[in-house]
C-alpha cells in the first residue's frame, strides 16, 4: 500500500464526507472470513464492515507481510529509511553487501587503502583557487600522480557482492522483492582532476582507467576505458558487469565463490592496455593531484527488500459491507492483518487555504489514527 496514494485517497474522502465532525470519529470495523483453514488455490473470503475511511489488508503471505511493511517498521517502530538498509533490521537479501565511504567522515585514510603513487593523504580545502563561493570546500583523499606512468589505487570494500557476482538480473531482483529492481554493478568513485585546469578551460581531459576485481583470491580481467575529466567532482562510474561476468566464467568451475565477496579493487590511472596502440598510453595521461570525496560499490537498494504492500480495499458505505476474495499459493500459517485509518477533518491555522494551497497539504495537518485487527490463517 503506497502511502502516497493513500493519503491521497484519504483527503478525497474527506472532503466528500460533509456529515463528519471535526474531530476522529471510531468506529470499530468489523473484519471476518468465511474458513480460517483452507487448502492451496482454494478460494477464502475475507469480509470488511463500514466505520473507516480507509481500509487495506495484509493477507501475510509472501510480499504481504504486515511486519514489513512501512506501517510497522517505519510509523509503529519508528527506523528510519537508512537503518532498515543497514543491519538494524533484518530485511537484507541474502548473500549480497554495497561498500561505501564518504571521505568528509573519515579521521585518516583507511588501513585497506594502498595506492602506488608519491604520496597519498587527506586533504580539506577548495579544489581550484577560483572556488569564490567555497562549494568544493571539503575534505578529500589526495594522490599524487608525477608522471604519465600507470599508478594503482587498491581498495579492500569489506566484501562487497553485487548482483552480476551472483548471476542476478532486473527479473531476480525483482523476484527477491529488492527495493530497486534495476541491478547495480557500479564501481562508483567520486574524483577530481584539477592540475591543469584554468578559469579559462572549456574541455576536459582524457584520461586511460584499468579496473580489476580480486574474488576468493581470484583475479578478473582488466576493465580499461577512457573518460574526460574536469576539475571539479565527477563519478568515474565503471560498470563491472563484463568482467564479472568472465570472472564468473573462469573461476566458478574452479570452485571459487563469489559470495565471499570482493577482496580487493584496483583503479589503474593512465593505464596501458596492451591491446591498444597508442604508445602505452602516454597520449591519455594526467599528471598531477586527483581527489576522492567518496567511493561506492553496488547499490544498497538492490541489497533490502521494499516494503511489503497491502491490498486497498474500496470504501465501505455505511450499513454495508465489502468482500475480498485471496486464494495462498503455498501451504503455512499466515496472520491476514486488516489496517483501517480514520482521518479527522483538516485542522486549520493562519488564513486557512491560500494561494497554491493543494501543493501545501501535509498529513500533519490531520488528526489520523489507525486500528487493526489479525486473523490466524492456516493453509493446507
Amino acid at each position: 500500500m503506497k502511502s502516497t496514494y493513500l493519503f491521497s485517497f484519504l483527503i478525497a474522502i474527506v472532503s466528500i464526507s460533509s456529515c463528519r465532525k471535526d474531530g476522529l470519529e471510531i468506529k470499530d470495523v468489523s473484519f471476518t472470513v468465511d474458513k480460517t483453514t483452507v487448502g492451496v488455490n482454494q478460494d477464502i473470503n475475507f469480509s470488511f464492515g463500514d466505520g473507516a475511511d480507509a481500509l487495506a489488508i495484509y493477507t501475510g503471505d509472501s510480499r504481504k507481510d504486515f511486519e514489513k511493511s512501512r506501517i510497522k517498521l517505519i510509523e509503529q517502530l519508528g527506523y528510519t529509511e537508512e537503518q532498515l538498509k543497514t543491519n538494524v533490521y533484518a530485511l537484507r537479501i541474502p548473500d549480497m553487501k554495497e561498500y561505501f565511504v564518504y571521505v568528509p567522515r573519515l579521521t585518516s585514510i583507511p588501513a585497506d587503502y594502498n595506492f602506488s603513487g608519491t604520496s597519498m593523504e587527506l586533504y580539506q580545502g577548495r579544489l581550484v583557487a577560483w572556488d569564490y563561493s567555497n562549494a568544493t570546500n571539503s575534505k578529500y583523499i589526495k594522490m599524487s600522480i608525477p608522471d604519465g606512468n600507470p599508478y594503482t589505487l587498491k581498495i579492500k570494500p569489506g566484501q562487497a557482492v553485487v548482483p552480476q557476482m551472483l548471476n542476478y538480473a532486473n527479473a531476480n531482483l525483482t523476484s527477491l522483492g529488492a527495493l530497486n529492481t534495476t541491478a547495480n554493478n557500479t564501481f562508483a568513485p567520486f574524483c577530481a582532476f584539477p592540475d591543469g585546469f584554468t578559469t579559462a578551460s572549456t574541455t576536459g581531459i582524457s584520461v586511460k582507467f584499468g579496473v580489476q576485481v580480486v574474488i576468493d583470491g581470484a583475479e578478473s580481467p582488466v576493465l580499461y576505458s577512457t573518460i574526460t575529466v574536469r576539475e571539479l567532482l565527477d563519478n568515474l562510474a565503471f560498470n563491472l558487469q563484463t568482467i564479472l561476468t568472465s570472472w564468473r566464467t573462469t573461476n566458478i568451475p574452479l570452485g571459487k565463490d563469489p559470495k565471499k565477496g570482493i577482496d580487493e579493487i584496483r583503479l589503474i590511472f593512465n593505464a596501458d592496455d596492451p591491446a591498444a596502440t597508442d604508445d602505452d598510453g602516454d597520449l591519455l595521461s594526467y599528471i598531477g593531484n586527483v581527489y576522492m570525496q567518496e567511493v561506492r560499490v553496488g547499490d544498497a537498494a538492490n541489497m533490502v527488500e521494499a516494503f511489503n504492500e497491502g491490498v486497498k480495499i474500496p470504501y465501505v458505505y455505511p450499513n454495508t459491507k465489502q468482500n475480498y476474495t485471496y486464494r495462498y499459493t503455498t501451504p503455512g500459517v499466515y496472520k491476514a492483518v486488516m489496517v483501517a485509518t480514520y482521518i479527522g477533518r483538516k485542522k486549520y491555522s493562519g488564513d486557512g487555504y491560500t494561494t497554491n494551497r493543494p501543493n501545501e497539504i501535509s498529513a500533519s495537518e490531520y488528526n489520523i489514527e489507525r486500528r487493526y485487527k489479525t486473523i490466524e490463517i492456516t493453509v493446507q
